[in-house]
């Protein structure tokens, strides 16, 4: 459900659209099962590996979203990591980064259109002040303007969305919960005392589920983004997957 929200419908054969395809069936993967240890009875297998699945949607949605905005970068790595003398072990400058892609790497500056600016500094990363102002703010208010009207209950988080402050919001909420989630996937624990939770857990899988179910809904009213879905098909889309979980 999450992974047609998050990377919308084929268009083509290109490579993005394959890594893109392979992206959505990771998301629809990880994001069931997150949505189910959110839904069922606490268990030790929830403990476990519940942060470690909502951590791959969190990442995989935000690498699929970076790239239905910037093609190129996907393509990019795509064929990178395609090369014969491809190495998982061997770190690479070029590989896709939590800062860097999704946050950007630098304050951005008080004036982000003066002519003293170069190119490469310039962030094209995902939660930008660059992005916000091109891509965010003008995608927020159409979507807002199209929603007005339905009145159904699983739009009313969407509602409530300043187009203002959305993107940084969602900066803030998606590294609280890269942070959090790490502690799972790491597993630095020293002491029985502090350990991932059940309220913990579920909160996490909530929270990631609603904020990157909200800008992938947003995102489809961006007149550039790849494989954007219909107006119409983001809204059912959006409602079949938040009437899933409360």
């Amino acid at each position: 459900m999450l992974g047609e929200l998050v990377c919308g419908k084929p268009q083509n054969s290109c490579i993005a659209n394959s890594t893109l395809d392979h992206l959505k069936a990771s998301i629809d993967r990880f994001s069931k099962r997150s949505i189910s240890f959110l839904n069922d009875a606490f268990s030790e297998e929830a403990q476990n590996f519940g942060a470690f699945c909502a951590r791959v949607v969190l990442e995989n949605s935000c690498a699929a979203l970076v790239g239905r905005l910037d093609p190129f970068r996907l393509i990019y790595l795509a064929e990178f990591q395609a090369q014969q003398g491809f190495e998982y072990g061997r770190p690479s400058n070029s590989g896709f980064r939590w800062t860097g892609d999704v946050l950007p790497d630098d304050k951005a500056p008080q004036d982000l259109w003066s002519a003293d600016h170069h190119a490469s500094k310039v962030s094209r990363a995902l939660f930008s002040q660059y992005s916000a102002h091109v891509y965010w703010k003008p995608a927020v208010e159409r979507a807002l303007d199209f929603i007005a009207s339905d009145s159904s209950a699983e739009l009313s988080e969407l509602k409530n969305i300043d187009p203002e402050r959305f993107l940084n919001t969602t900066k803030g909420r998606c590294a609280t919960l890269y942070s959090t989630l790490s502690k799972g996937v790491h597993w630095d624990f020293f002491t029985s005392s502090v350990i991932i939770d059940e309220g913990t857990i579920k909160d996490s899988i909530r929270e990631s589920i609603l904020v990157l179910s909200a800008i992938s809904f947003i995102s489809h009213f961006i007149p550039t983004s790849y494989r954007a879905l219909d107006c119409n098909s983001a809204v059912v889309s959006y409602k079949t997957l938040r009437s899933s979980f409360q």
